[in-house]
């Protein structure tokens, strides 16, 4: 029985380091995801306001050129 549990130690041991591994794996995939979602959300955030700025602009010099001749 002892020779059994000397042989069996190693592979918990490995099984609990591949689950650690895969934690961290999922844990850092998991965050670069969100950091992903949060750059996208801010990056549409600021062609919503370049959007909003030249069609501001488009109207103010719609509104002071003169009209046809």
């Amino acid at each position: 029985m002892d020779r059994l549990a000397l042989l069996l130690n190693p592979r918990r041991d490995r099984r609990r380091v591949a689950a650690l591994r895969l934690h961290a794996a999922r844990t850092g995939f998991d965050r670069s995801s969100q950091a992903l979602r949060r750059a996208a959300l801010a990056h549409i955030d600021g062609q919503a306001l370049v959007g909003a700025t030249l069609r501001a602009t488009l109207a103010r010099l719609a509104a002071q050129a003169p009209g046809p001749a």
